[in-house]
């Protein structure tokens, strides 16, 4: 909560981030406040890793696009150094300086040797319905918001029902979830614009089917991240682990929906 007596800034997290070892990573950080961004006057960014001290320490941040941003070096990202391994745990820690008073905010973070990115594009969309487009209104000439706004939703989703995001083997699991829920902010947005029913129906449903498909999901992990799942004959759902091909009697439970066929969890 702010301090009684001074501004309440937003700041716009809506995801962990997942840092990708190998290579330098830009991260950023964006301030709100009356529907407007605030450009800081000056900023550091401190990395902590998960169990060591911080990795880079007060480094000074620029400015640009509304947004703070800071290049993390690769170097910081090395796994062989102690204390430096891939997983949850790392926090970044923003200090930037607003009207001369020095705010901190944290975001919570991940390394990766392969973060996932979205599957679901335009063309998905337009498979789906073809004039889409004529729809989008004015000034409009694509998804990318709805799709980007929908793949926030499921991670937050996933994570908050207890699966793991960061050693995901592959985004494939995710799409027909992704793509129904764009497809519902789509039709909402659209039906709400031109006041037709229609389409509202048309995202009600497509919600309905987006909340049926993630509870369908699971996926393979790769948690030591050296390319391979860590198991082939397994699939793990927040509910539990889906074996394959050998079927347990151990606490059998029915998990449908998998390339139309069962499993059972265990």
């Amino acid at each position: 909560m702010p301090i009684s007596g001074e501004k309440s800034y937003s700041v716009r997290v809506t995801v962990p981030d997942v840092l990708q070892s190998g290579r330098d990573n830009v991260v950023a950080l964006e301030v709100q406040h009356d529907g407007a961004t605030v450009h800081p006057s000056s900023g550091t960014f401190t990395l902590f890793a998960q169990r060591s001290a911080a990795v880079i320490t007060a480094a000074a941040t620029s400015f640009s696009a509304g947004r703070s941003h800071y290049t993390i070096p690769s170097s910081a990202l090395d796994t062989t150094v102690a204390g430096v391994d891939y997983g949850d745990g790392w926090l970044e820690e923003w200090a930037l300086t607003i009207s001369g008073v020095v705010y901190t905010w944290t975001r919570p973070a991940a390394l990766a040797k392969r973060p996932i990115s979205p599957s679901v594009t335009d063309t998905d969309l337009l498979a789906e319905y073809p004039d889409l487009a004529n729809y989008w209104g004015s000034g409009r000439t694509n998804a990318q918001t709805f799709i980007d706004s929908s793949w926030d939703d499921i991670v937050r989703r996933w994570l908050r029902e207890g699966g793991a995001w960061w050693p995901v083997a592959s985004p494939y699991v995710f799409f027909e979830a992704h793509r129904e829920l764009t497809l519902s902010k789509l039709w909402r947005y659209i039906g709400k614009s031109d006041g037709n029913e229609v389409f509202v129906d048309l995202s009600t449903k497509h919600q309905a089917e987006y909340n049926r498909q993630f509870q369908t999901i699971a996926t393979q992990y790769d948690r030591d991240q050296d390319g391979r799942v860590d198991d082939p004959d397994a699939l793990e759902s927040r509910h539990g682990v889906v074996n394959i091909n050998t079927p347990t009697a151990y606490s059998p439970r029915y998990y449908g929906g998998l390339r139309g066929r069962r499993y059972l969890i265990r």
